[in-house]
């Protein structure tokens, strides 16, 4: 099929009718309705795989610089114009759940938390799908987290990890950071709330690093190499299981992201609507490979590792 022939039909290709579409304002608007029925389908084939025990939860990005209200600008980010997907994912890079990203519509009204920010509820949104008390393992990273995220997933009978940035430990007596630099790298420090059984650690490696779970702690400690900069050489450094628990198994996002990036087909400045459609059809792919794969092998046979390791 010729370049012009494959435009001309991705120009007409209708997934929804949209003389039923809803207005900006009124009751029940949706940005993503002319493509709704796609993503409910894939989601809805996503949902049906058998989840394992481990699941990440982190933002995606699909690439794009068209006109679009749906498209953020995140200047920190290494792909800064596109479309973010927030998305729940295995340690092998399977993607059981996930949700585009459309502003104030991203999640319903009745299902909000007030205390806990876009990013709590996103959490909650995501592991919602997930059978409660079978003990799957939920991590995600500090622009999701918070203590009172934490109470609310253990209720759900879900043990979780996540980073912590220090303006959430409300008050939380740890060590300051002056402090722990003074100590030699490797050193941990921890506090348990009794009310939640929540336990914070901070732990000393370049720099200092917040993390609170509700099932990992402080033991047992192992060893990790470290590069020393003053005596240009490795050493090992002590390294708390709440560490090695969130570096173990954080990534899966990441590693579907790179899996889809490798045979990525669209443009960046194609339609919005065929630029996510056409991402959510690789992805799609990109998930029948990985589980024929696990089918066969048991092991997709990547080995990942965090960028906080």
């Amino acid at each position: 099929m010729g370049r012009q022939r494959c435009d001309k039909i991705k120009r007409f290709l209708h997934f929804n009718d949209n003389s039923k579409s809803k207005k900006p304002g009124e009751q029940g608007f949706d940005k993503l309705y002319k493509i709704r029925p796609v993503l409910g389908h894939i989601r809805s084939k996503f949902l049906e795989v058998t989840p394992k025990e481990n699941h990440s939860i982190d933002e995606q990005m699909i690439r794009f610089k068209g006109r679009s209200n749906l498209r953020p600008y995140l200047p920190k980010q290494p792909t800064k114009w596109g479309i973010k997907v927030f998305t729940r994912a295995g340690v092998s890079g399977f993607v059981h759940d996930f949700a585009v990203y459309q502003g104030k519509g991203t999640l319903g009204e009745d299902d909000i938390e007030p205390d806990l920010g876009v990013g709590g509820n996103i959490v909650l949104r995501l592991i919602s799908t997930l059978p409660q008390k079978m003990d799957y393992k939920i991590y995600f990273e500090n622009w999701f987290s918070s203590l009172k995220l934490m109470s609310l997933i253990k209720i759900k009978g879900f043990p979780c990890i996540g980073t912590l940035i220090k303006a959430r430990l409300k008050g939380c007596p740890l060590l300051t950071d002056g402090e722990m630099k003074k100590r030699e790298r490797g050193t941990s420090d921890y506090r348990t709330d009794i009310h939640s059984g929540v336990i914070v650690v901070k732990w000393l490696d370049n720099n200092t690093v917040c993390l609170a779970s509700t099932y990992a702690g402080i033991t047992p400690q192992d060893t990790c190499r470290r590069w020393n900069v003053k005596d240009k050489s490795r050493v090992e450094v002590s390294r708390p299981a709440i560490v090695y628990e969130y570096n173990r198994h954080m990534g899966g996002v990441d590693l579907a992201d790179m899996l889809v990036e490798m045979c990525r087909t669209h443009r960046e400045k194609d339609i919005t609507f065929a630029k996510i459609s056409q991402r959510m059809y690789e992805q799609y792919l990109e998930e029948d490979l990985i589980d024929r794969f696990e089918t066969t092998t048991g092991d997709l046979g990547v080995k990942w590792t965090s960028k906080t390791n």
